[in-house]
């Protein structure tokens, strides 16, 4: 007795086009990842705007100091999340099917 099993498609990732892969991507991922890249180059350019109004005396040290911190945690954070992800890529790159 054969049991077949439907709704499996046989393209192998290798020959299936390009367009197909494209449209299968899940844009919610790419877009927060987008989010927070420009989050992290947004809180860079308060920092550095931060540290030009302390060296002019139009703001106090601790507040640029805040400032410079929370853009170098955010960036340490984003670089783990890219580490994290490469990680997990590359796993999925060594499965064999």
């Amino acid at each position: 007795m054969t049991i077949s099993i439907k709704g499996i498609n046989r393209t192998s990732l290798n020959t299936e086009p390009l367009t197909d892969k494209i449209s299968r991507r899940s844009p919610e991922f790419a877009e927060r990842i987008r989010a927070a890249v420009l989050d992290v180059n947004n809180k860079q350019q308060v920092a550095d705007d931060s540290i030009e109004k302390v060296i002019k005396g139009e703001m106090e040290i601790h507040e640029g100091m805040m400032a410079v911190s929370q853009a170098e945690t955010s960036l340490k954070l984003l670089a783990q999340v890219r580490n994290k992800v490469m990680a997990a890529y590359n796993e999925v790159m060594r499965m064999q099917i």
